[in-house]
């Protein structure tokens, strides 16, 4: 499936004044309610699918995972360059007491931030139309090129509102790079800062599974599960749909993943297909 891709939409109103935003405690008082509140509010990332934005990973999601135990990822994060001081000493204690502003604190260390984290002199860092590639768990991500980049490096976010202000967004460090709550909580994070900030929106641009899909999906499922196994029925489906055109709907099928696969039968696994039945959607009535 694509991933929420950036589009723009019509400028917002935005703060007269520049103002750097850091999620620390006693720095900055300006740190907006909104801004603290993105965690838990829509625009969550959809961790199965890759992002479409301004620069789309030419790679998929689990590709761009490193795992320090297998001796090839080692090599690449070894080599890797590491982001320094200037952003956070990652070796120095944490500041005392909790993180205050932000949801699921207890998961975020509480640094004290670098120069850089507070610089403002180099416009070529305030992009108003900025790319984002989603963080991955693990603290070293695979880039297209065959290198390792550090993550450590995304956590600071400089941005150029629609009246020409900058702002800064400083995100706490995961305590743990591998907890997928604390990625899925920065993506969200830094998703709503791109699109308040800027005219940058994310929106999923998923087509909706359609009758003839679910249709195929039933005879293919046995008591709501892949009779052949998952890896085959994603096989059969992209075969059977993907890139075709399909009477009574416009432009081609997408391709879909495991992820997307297996969360249409499971939204709809109870009721229908465990049943053997083709899901039927209550049509929305015009007001």
């Amino acid at each position: 499936d694509l991933e929420p891709e950036l589009l723009r939409t019509s400028p917002r109103n935005t703060s007269k004044r520049q103002k750097v935003i850091h999620s620390v405690p006693g720095e900055h008082s300006d740190c907006t309610k909104e801004q603290d509140n993105a965690i838990d509010e829509a625009d969550s990332d959809d961790e199965s699918v890759q992002q479409t934005s301004i620069a789309q990973p030419a790679m998929k999601r689990s590709e761009r995972i490193l795992d320090f135990t297998n001796a090839e990822h080692a090599k690449l994060i070894a080599a890797a360059p590491k982001v320094g001081s200037n952003y956070y000493d990652s070796d120095a204690d944490d500041l005392p007491g909790p993180i205050k502003g932000i949801s699921k604190s207890h998961l975020f260390r509480n640094v004290a931030w670098g120069a850089y984290a507070k610089d403002k002199s180099n416009d070529a860092d305030f992009p108003s139309h900025p790319s984002f590639r989603q963080f991955v768990p693990g603290r070293f991500e695979r880039l297209a090129d065959g290198t390792a980049a550090d993550q450590k490096a995304k956590l600071v976010i400089k941005l150029t509102d629609t009246d020409g202000k900058k702002h800064i967004y400083a995100n706490p460090p995961p305590r743990d790079w591998n907890n997928q709550e604390a990625i899925t909580a920065l993506n969200k994070r830094t998703v709503q800062q791109i699109r308040r900030t800027t005219e940058v929106q994310f929106r999923a641009r998923v087509p909706e599974y359609i009758d003839a899909e679910r249709k195929w999906l039933v005879a293919n499922l046995t008591a709501g599960k892949p009779t052949n196994g998952w890896k085959r029925l994603v096989a059969d489906f992209n075969n059977h749909f993907a890139g075709k055109a399909v009477p009574g709907t416009t432009g081609s099928r997408p391709v879909r993943t495991q992820s997307s696969l297996s969360k249409e039968v499971g939204r709809f696994g109870a009721e229908f297909y465990g049943k053997g039945l083709v899901p039927v959607l209550a049509k929305k009535v015009k007001k």
